[in-house]
């Protein structure tokens, strides 16, 4: 069980519904249990990996560094801290919050700082993409496509219908190029999308990589072969029936490492955010991050 008595809390105030004041009742409810509570409000991109970074590297150390928000703010705690000693706890507070599914943080607010409190400390591997660090995913293609053009508005406003209907926008404009992967640098295909998984979870109770597991010393890579808006609207069905892995144009391997290149320009993402565009170099790395898991203590 945790033995939190500080913990230096960075938020995105803008994250889903009513963050600002979810983020004021968590305080006040962790103040209330004894834990000296340091708020890190974030203003714009970076700010959540500064502050983590700092965190990670003062000579007095928070107990734990809690990323309050969604996915893509978690995945900046993370490069923050990754290395480091200091455990990671998460208030989920975004539009799909899959790391809080993947790995069973209730969604409640109370129930999510009870984990913080009472849950248990656990080592977990990293992706890793040009040198950024990832939790859960990373895509290139059409999924990344979307990421790099989704309106910030929209999605606060509409959650994620607005993914949706900035990739039902996207299908007949998306110019489908050519991917060039080399897996383990020892075999190369060829696709028009990827997406490499350290968790399973994808846009929701959805999976891409059903078998990664962040505990494994391996990502798992599913590559999409065929080209154009029928196939990927073929695509889409077959992930949300959770039979793509059974279409003879999608491959499903695990590897330790892979680059992927283009010939024209494609945009990568990672935990749902945009990170730049291809080449990309993807590993599973061998560093390890302290997370702050549910335990037996936790309801």
């Amino acid at each position: 069980m945790t033995q939190a008595r500080t913990i230096k809390l960075i938020a995105n105030p803008t994250a889903g519904r009513a963050g600002g004041k979810k983020l004021e009742l968590a305080a006040s409810y962790l103040s209330e249990k004894g834990v000296t509570v340091d708020i890190c409000i974030t203003q714009k991109r970076g700010d959540a990996l500064e502050a983590a970074r700092s965190a990670a590297s003062s000579s007095q150390k928070p107990d734990m560094a809690v990323a309050c928000g969604g996915d893509g703010t978690i995945n900046e705690v993370v490069n923050g801290l990754a290395g480091s000693a200091v455990p990671l706890g998460v208030i989920p507070l975004g539009t799909v919050n899959l790391y809080a599914m993947e790995t069973g943080i209730p969604m409640d607010l109370r129930g999510a700082c009870d984990v913080l409190l009472k849950g248990e400390v656990k080592r977990i591997r990293l992706g890793k993409v040009n040198g950024r660090y990832f939790l859960l995913m990373a895509g290139v293609g059409f999924d990344a496509d979307v990421v790099y053009r989704l309106d910030l508005a929209l999605k606060k406003k509409l959650g994620k219908v607005a993914y949706v209907l900035t990739g039902l926008g996207r299908l007949a404009s998306y110019r489908y190029d050519k991917l060039e992967i080399e897996i383990d640098s020892s075999r190369k295909v060829q696709g028009y999308s990827v997406v490499v998984g350290n968790m399973k979870f994808y846009g929701g109770r959805v999976s891409i990589t059903p078998h990664a597991d962040f505990s494994k010393n391996q990502l798992d890579i599913c590559v999409f072969k065929g080209k154009g808006a029928l196939n990927m609207l073929k695509y889409t069905f077959g992930v949300m029936m959770g039979k793509h892995l059974g279409f003879n144009d999608v491959e499903y391997v695990s590897a330790r490492s892979l680059k992927i290149s283009s010939a024209r320009k494609a945009y990568i993402q990672i935990d749902g955010d945009s990170c730049g565009s291809l080449p990309a170099e993807l590993s599973k790395t061998e560093e390890c991050l302290s997370v702050v898991l549910p335990g037996k203590d936790c309801k």
